[in-house]
């Protein structure tokens, strides 16, 4: 990576999450017209408010939240960033879907709206975690009590961190420090059996946009990886386990991919619509070659929260954008599920257009994302990290 890549590595994370938190006062707003009408010029970073919505004109979710607070989109993403900063920049699914969980479920630090798949995935993370506990209450050990919750206890806090034959090492390590090496062996290796995580995903049978809101960071990390698509199609799944959530996710990954390499827009487009398949190549050409508002665009593609209502739309958005304020703004003003869109729309314009000037990543939005020096000092981590890491190999 190097450093103009860099540079557009990180504008497109960031852009991602100024793209969302500017979105999310007007987020579930199906009128186009109140929309405009509340904010004919700025409709950025407005404070949610519930009479925004009143009349029935939308779904007001986010009483919990503060002009400059990310949507449930924007903190699946950070998800994802914190836990590729605490593993180099190398995606790892058991440590990905365990900090999902710890975000998310009971005791996390997630206060705000739960999207069914959100909700959905949580609830099967839970289910195995309780079949796993009763596999672990029927293994028996000959020893004493206090070896046995010794072994326990190490063998519980390995699976979080190890799998395959390296949690298998890291058990037979354990067993050898203990009284009765042999029987710690036989019994931490039977545990590894009951709660190392299953090859299968715990993610809903979902096809909307939280499907797609971990990309920035993932792709970002992993641009260059020749195995981009099979790691981007594994952290979809830990979410939103749907064949279709994988093809209109590898279409954004692609998009993602080709900005950050430093290809222009148009061609980041058309390499990103040969990504899909045939179905949703059909919808995405419609989009490359439509003329029209990304307002009316947006109203024919579909306004909900359905995959191949929301990357028709940013795609045309894209397509017609000239900077990445133009960009955003009339995403806002296409109304519905705008956060969803926001995500992917963010990170290409960032990768795009760069940071600051005429048609950037205004600086002035930047500051106005809570936690805004915390975003970036993680941001710059993961990315310094990944440089050495990459360097030293």
């Amino acid at each position: 990576m190097d450093q103009e890549q860099r540079t557009r590595a990180r504008n497109s994370i960031l852009g991602a999450f100024v793209a969302d938190a500017a979105s999310l006062g007007f987020h579930w707003v199906y009128s186009q017209r109140r929309i405009s009408e509340l904010a004919p010029d700025m409709p950025e970073f407005r404070q949610p408010d519930e009479q925004d919505y009143a009349g029935g004109v939308g779904y007001f979710a986010h009483a919990t939240k503060s002009a400059g607070d990310l949507s449930q989109y924007g903190e699946q993403m950070l998800v994802m960033l914190r836990s590729l900063t605490q593993t180099n920049g190398r995606y790892d699914k058991v440590h990905y879907t365990e900090q999902f969980r710890r975000h998310f479920g009971y005791g996390g630090a997630y206060v705000g709206y739960i999207d069914r798949p959100t909700r959905q995935t949580l609830d099967r993370i839970y289910r195995d975690e309780n079949a796993a506990i009763e596999a672990v209450d029927a293994i028996p050990y000959n020893g004493p009590a206090k070896d046995q919750q010794s072994m326990l206890t190490k063998v519980l806090a390995a699976v979080k961190q190890y799998e395959g034959q390296k949690l298998r090492d890291r058990v037979e390590w354990y067993a050898a420090a203990m009284p009765d090496p042999e029987s710690s062996r036989k019994y931490g290796l039977a545990l590894v059996g009951a709660l190392a995580a299953s090859d299968e995903y715990p993610g809903a049978i979902d096809e909307q946009l939280p499907a797609v809101s971990k990309l920035p960071p993932l792709v970002a990390c992993h641009a260059n990886d020749p195995d981009l698509a099979a790691i981007c199609e594994s952290a979809i799944r830990v979410t939103n386990n749907a064949p279709r959530a994988v093809d209109y996710g590898q279409i954004c990954t692609e998009l993602l991919r080709s900005s950050i390499l430093g290809a222009p827009i148009a061609s980041a487009l058309e390499t990103a619509v040969t990504a899909g398949s045939s179905d949703t190549r059909e919808v995405l050409n419609r989009a490359l070659t439509a003329k029209s508002s990304v307002r009316e665009m947006s109203k024919e593609f579909g306004l909900h929260c359905d995959l191949g209502a929301g990357v028709p739309s940013l795609i045309y958005n894209l397509k017609t954008a000239a900077s990445f304020t133009e960009a955003i703004r009339a995403n806002l003003y296409a109304g519905g599920d705008n956060c969803g869109r926001a995500i992917v729309l963010g990170a290409a314009c960032g990768a795009q257009f760069g940071m600051g000037g005429d048609n950037g990543i205004p600086t002035s939005w930047l500051q106005q994302v809570n936690g805004v020096s915390e975003l970036e000092s993680a941001v710059d981590e993961l990315l310094d990290n990944l440089h050495q890491v990459q360097f030293a190999r």
